[in-house]
Protein backbone atom coordinates (compact mmCIF):
# COMPACT_ATOMS: atom_id res chain seq x y z
CA UNK A 1 0.00 0.00 0.00
CA UNK A 2 0.96 3.38 -0.93
CA UNK A 3 0.89 5.95 1.64
CA UNK A 4 1.68 9.96 1.03
CA UNK A 5 4.42 10.82 3.68
CA UNK A 6 3.93 14.70 2.85
CA UNK A 7 0.33 14.66 3.69
CA UNK A 8 -0.76 17.24 5.71
CA UNK A 9 -2.72 15.39 8.76
CA UNK A 10 0.44 12.96 9.18
CA UNK A 11 2.40 16.30 8.89
CA UNK A 12 -0.17 17.44 11.37
CA UNK A 13 0.06 14.66 13.81
CA UNK A 14 -3.51 13.00 13.12
CA UNK A 15 -3.82 9.45 11.54
CA UNK A 16 -6.76 8.48 11.00
CA UNK A 17 -5.42 4.98 9.10
CA UNK A 18 -7.24 2.25 10.61
CA UNK A 19 -10.47 3.90 11.78
CA UNK A 20 -14.09 2.62 10.33
CA UNK A 21 -13.72 5.92 8.50
CA UNK A 22 -10.82 5.15 6.73
CA UNK A 23 -11.30 1.48 5.86
CA UNK A 24 -14.94 1.36 5.15
CA UNK A 25 -17.13 3.34 2.73
CA UNK A 26 -18.88 6.53 5.05
CA UNK A 27 -22.77 6.58 3.60
CA UNK A 28 -24.70 8.09 6.80
CA UNK A 29 -26.11 10.57 4.75
CA UNK A 30 -27.01 8.22 1.08
CA UNK A 31 -30.88 7.32 1.30
CA UNK A 32 -31.87 4.06 0.41
CA UNK A 33 -31.37 2.77 -3.17
CA UNK A 34 -29.57 5.66 -3.90
CA UNK A 35 -25.41 5.86 -4.85
CA UNK A 36 -25.06 9.39 -3.97
CA UNK A 37 -25.85 11.89 -0.69
CA UNK A 38 -28.05 14.73 -1.73
CA UNK A 39 -26.30 17.81 -3.62
CA UNK A 40 -26.38 19.85 -0.42
CA UNK A 41 -24.42 17.60 1.97
CA UNK A 42 -21.77 18.60 -0.64
CA UNK A 43 -21.57 22.10 0.43
CA UNK A 44 -19.61 22.67 3.35
CA UNK A 45 -18.93 26.23 4.84
CA UNK A 46 -16.45 25.82 7.86
CA UNK A 47 -16.39 29.25 9.17
CA UNK A 48 -17.81 29.38 12.18
CA UNK A 49 -16.82 32.64 13.82
CA UNK A 50 -18.02 34.22 10.89
CA UNK A 51 -20.92 32.16 10.78
CA UNK A 52 -21.78 33.13 14.49
CA UNK A 53 -21.22 36.85 13.81
CA UNK A 54 -23.55 36.86 11.01
CA UNK A 55 -26.42 35.47 12.43
CA UNK A 56 -25.94 37.75 15.20
CA UNK A 57 -25.74 40.77 12.94
CA UNK A 58 -29.10 39.50 11.16
CA UNK A 59 -30.77 38.89 14.47
CA UNK A 60 -29.14 42.52 15.06
CA UNK A 61 -30.88 44.15 12.11
CA UNK A 62 -34.42 42.21 12.95
CA UNK A 63 -34.08 44.17 16.26
CA UNK A 64 -32.96 47.53 14.74
CA UNK A 65 -35.60 47.36 12.01
CA UNK A 66 -38.38 46.51 14.78
CA UNK A 67 -37.54 49.37 16.96
CA UNK A 68 -37.17 51.62 13.93
CA UNK A 69 -41.16 50.93 12.80
CA UNK A 70 -41.90 51.28 16.96
CA UNK A 71 -40.30 54.85 16.85
CA UNK A 72 -42.03 55.91 13.50
CA UNK A 73 -45.74 56.66 14.89
CA UNK A 74 -47.00 54.15 12.17
CA UNK A 75 -48.39 51.20 14.13
CA UNK A 76 -48.86 48.51 11.37
CA UNK A 77 -52.18 47.50 13.37
CA UNK A 78 -53.43 48.34 16.91
CA UNK A 79 -51.44 47.22 19.81
CA UNK A 80 -48.52 46.52 17.90
CA UNK A 81 -45.96 48.90 19.78
CA UNK A 82 -45.82 46.41 22.45
CA UNK A 83 -45.23 43.65 20.11
CA UNK A 84 -42.44 45.08 18.27
CA UNK A 85 -40.66 46.46 21.96
CA UNK A 86 -40.82 42.92 22.81
CA UNK A 87 -39.32 41.94 19.93
CA UNK A 88 -36.22 44.61 20.12
CA UNK A 89 -35.90 43.71 23.47
CA UNK A 90 -35.56 39.50 23.10
CA UNK A 91 -33.05 41.39 20.65
CA UNK A 92 -30.71 42.65 22.77
CA UNK A 93 -30.71 39.72 25.02
CA UNK A 94 -30.12 37.28 22.43
CA UNK A 95 -27.14 39.29 20.71
CA UNK A 96 -25.96 40.24 24.45
CA UNK A 97 -25.90 36.28 25.49
CA UNK A 98 -24.48 35.84 21.97
CA UNK A 99 -21.57 37.84 21.85
CA UNK A 100 -20.58 36.85 25.79
CA UNK A 101 -21.17 33.60 25.73
CA UNK A 102 -20.70 30.61 24.00
CA UNK A 103 -23.60 29.50 24.09
CA UNK A 104 -25.69 27.20 21.55
CA UNK A 105 -28.41 29.71 21.09
CA UNK A 106 -29.50 29.45 17.63
CA UNK A 107 -33.13 28.37 18.18
CA UNK A 108 -33.79 31.35 20.44
CA UNK A 109 -33.33 33.40 16.86
CA UNK A 110 -35.92 31.20 15.01
CA UNK A 111 -38.15 32.27 18.16
CA UNK A 112 -37.40 36.43 17.17
CA UNK A 113 -37.04 35.57 13.52
CA UNK A 114 -40.49 34.07 13.95
CA UNK A 115 -42.49 36.95 16.05
CA UNK A 116 -41.18 39.30 13.55
CA UNK A 117 -42.90 37.49 10.72
CA UNK A 118 -45.86 37.19 12.72
CA UNK A 119 -45.78 41.14 13.39
CA UNK A 120 -45.41 41.54 9.73
CA UNK A 121 -48.55 39.29 8.49
CA UNK A 122 -50.56 41.16 11.53
CA UNK A 123 -49.48 44.64 9.66
CA UNK A 124 -50.50 42.96 6.15
CA UNK A 125 -54.14 42.27 7.91
CA UNK A 126 -53.82 45.90 9.47
CA UNK A 127 -52.38 49.08 8.32
CA UNK A 128 -49.15 48.51 7.59
CA UNK A 129 -46.43 51.58 6.73
CA UNK A 130 -46.43 50.87 3.16
CA UNK A 131 -45.51 54.22 0.51
CA UNK A 132 -49.74 53.95 -0.28
CA UNK A 133 -50.61 54.06 3.23
CA UNK A 134 -48.38 57.18 3.70
CA UNK A 135 -45.64 56.43 5.20
CA UNK A 136 -42.34 57.37 3.30
CA UNK A 137 -40.48 55.12 1.28
CA UNK A 138 -37.40 55.05 4.28
CA UNK A 139 -40.50 53.72 6.73
CA UNK A 140 -41.68 51.12 4.28
CA UNK A 141 -38.30 50.24 3.37
CA UNK A 142 -37.61 49.21 7.19
CA UNK A 143 -40.97 47.66 7.53
CA UNK A 144 -40.19 45.24 4.95
CA UNK A 145 -36.18 44.84 6.25
CA UNK A 146 -38.31 42.93 9.31
CA UNK A 147 -39.65 40.56 7.21
CA UNK A 148 -36.26 39.73 4.55
CA UNK A 149 -34.19 39.93 7.90
CA UNK A 150 -36.40 37.05 9.14
CA UNK A 151 -36.65 35.26 6.21
CA UNK A 152 -32.83 35.58 5.67
CA UNK A 153 -32.52 34.67 9.38
CA UNK A 154 -34.29 31.38 8.51
CA UNK A 155 -32.39 30.15 5.16
CA UNK A 156 -29.30 30.58 7.60
CA UNK A 157 -30.64 28.59 10.47
CA UNK A 158 -31.84 25.66 7.63
CA UNK A 159 -28.27 25.21 6.43
CA UNK A 160 -26.79 25.06 9.83
CA UNK A 161 -29.18 22.09 11.13
CA UNK A 162 -28.45 20.75 7.45
CA UNK A 163 -25.01 20.92 7.96
CA UNK A 164 -24.17 23.29 5.44
CA UNK A 165 -22.58 25.59 7.58
CA UNK A 166 -21.29 25.88 11.24
CA UNK A 167 -21.35 28.36 13.98
CA UNK A 168 -19.24 28.24 16.74
CA UNK A 169 -18.12 27.30 19.34
CA UNK A 170 -18.83 23.75 16.70
CA UNK A 171 -16.66 23.20 14.03
CA UNK A 172 -16.49 20.60 10.82
CA UNK A 173 -13.28 19.31 12.11
CA UNK A 174 -11.62 19.97 8.87
CA UNK A 175 -8.09 19.60 7.92
CA UNK A 176 -6.23 21.93 5.53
Amino acid sequence: MMEDQRSPALLAGVDFRGTTNATERVSGHIRPGRKRAPLLRYIRINLPRTTRLLLLVVVAVIGAASAAVALSGHEPFPFASPLLWSVVGATVLFVTVGLLTSARIWTWGMGIALSSMLVYVGGLAGDAPYVWNGASVVHAATWNLTLLASIGYLVLYGALRYGMIVAAPDDQNFMD
